[in-house]
């Protein structure tokens, strides 16, 4: 019995399915995207690495990246049937069907694997991004992070600090525009990377900011939504309520603080600079602005010693900030590497890390409390940094 082919064929993207067992999703270039395959899905990013993602058992995902053999292996099984798929339908596919067709009969492994290098000539590393950002196109406006010394997080180890003169930022831009091509479609907000973009002195941004809207229509009706940027705490007090409003005015939509704990020891702890109290004025002012926040708390910071405390204190911090409905709040399970400066800090502070279990039941506190204190305005929502790939 032959099984069913079906097309999904949209403006920007094509996805082909096999009977609903698997399924296939392609960019305007015809890069492979998205699959779905034996219960299991597979994400690939523009950097062209690859995700899997699936349940396995009870409650439990699997996450991660696969290694180069697999990432090559399972690459060279899925354009194989998506070749065999297009030849079931396109004696009777339309027009439009076979300029996809012949786009993504363009790349093979090779090509993929080769503009996966290419990617890497576009852009430095891109390290993580909020869950809702996860399919901006992201313009790095600076590159690392001007802290880099919090003790959990090793994103930004690799690389220094910079920030782009508008002619370095406009000639990125080119490039990436030159690189994702057609895809460019499927990205409907601007991420001003990297860590803390936004700490960029006001005279620079507003510089950097127009190249961004001289290459890009940004706003409710543009192909482009708006503009997102992470902040770190000890940025924020830097700029005024009127500078925020310009940002607000040149289509700024979200600034987004790792606030990561309320706690004054476990914020310590972390090595964030600033404070949780710092963190409540400086979205206070952002919101006043006329400017949405997502708030970034860790779960299982401060480990068992200051459970109680961490939950308690962040709490209140949220319930302070006054968050409304385009706000969200991340609660963003704490993942420890062993050479981590945190796991030192931890135990010198007679702290252990949490087990997976008391991970978990954390998690349900500061999602219900989160809810409550935001009633049924800003979202609450989980923030698996594993499952990010750009």
């Amino acid at each position: 019995m032959t099984t069913e082919i079906t097309l999904n064929l949209q403006r920007h993207y094509l996805t082909i399915a096999e009977a609903m067992r698997t399924i296939m999703s392609f960019d305007g270039e015809g890069r492979l995207i998205l699959a779905f395959r034996d219960g299991t899905n597979y994400t690939r990013g523009l950097s062209g690495e690859v995700l899997l993602k699936c349940v396995v058992g009870p409650g439990h995902k699997e996450r991660r990246r696969l290694s180069d053999d697999e990432r090559r292996a399972l690459l060279t099984e899925l354009l194989a049937h998506t070749r065999q798929m297009i030849e079931r339908v396109e004696a009777t596919a339309t027009p439009a069907a076979h300029d996809w067709f012949e786009r993504i009969r363009r790349w093979d492994v090779a090509r993929l694997e080769a503009d996966r290098e290419r990617f890497r000539t576009v852009y430095k590393p891109i390290s993580i991004l909020p869950p809702d950002q996860y399919r901006a196109l992201v313009l790095q406006a600076t590159e690392g992070c001007s802290w880099n010394r919090c003790h959990f997080c090793t994103f930004y180890r690799d690389r220094p600090f910079r920030i782009h003169s508008p002619a370095s930022f406009r000639e990125h831009i080119h490039r990436v525009k030159a690189f994702v091509g057609a895809g460019l479609a499927l990205r409907k907000a601007i991420f001003l990377g990297d860590a803390n973009a936004l700490i960029i002195p006001q005279p620079r941004l507003r510089e950097l900011l127009s190249v961004v809207h001289d290459e890009f229509a940004i706003g409710p009706e543009a192909d482009y939504k708006g503009i997102y940027a992470f902040l770190d705490i000890f940025g924020a007090e830097r700029k005024t309520l009127d500078e925020y409003r310009e940002l607000a005015a040149a289509g700024v939509r979200r600034i987004y603080l790792g606030l990561e704990s309320g706690d004054e020891t476990v914020f310590r702890l972390l090595n964030k600079p600033g404070s949780p109290a710092e963190s409540i004025e400086a979205v206070r002012v952002i919101k006043t602005a006329g400017i949405a926040v997502g708030v970034i708390l860790l779960v299982g910071a401060g480990g068992d010693r200051f459970a109680a405390a961490h939950v308690q204190h962040s709490l209140a911090a949220i319930a302070a900030m006054h968050l409304g409905p385009e706000d969200i709040v991340y609660l963003s399970p704490l993942i420890i590497t062993p050479d981590s400066p945190y796991l030192a800090q931890l135990q010198d502070a007679g702290s252990s890390p949490l087990s997976a279990t008391a991970i978990n039941d954390q998690l349900d506190q500061l999602k219900r409390g989160a809810r409550a204190v935001v009633g049924s305005g800003a979202k609450v929502v989980i923030y698996h940094i594993e499952e990010f790939v750009y």
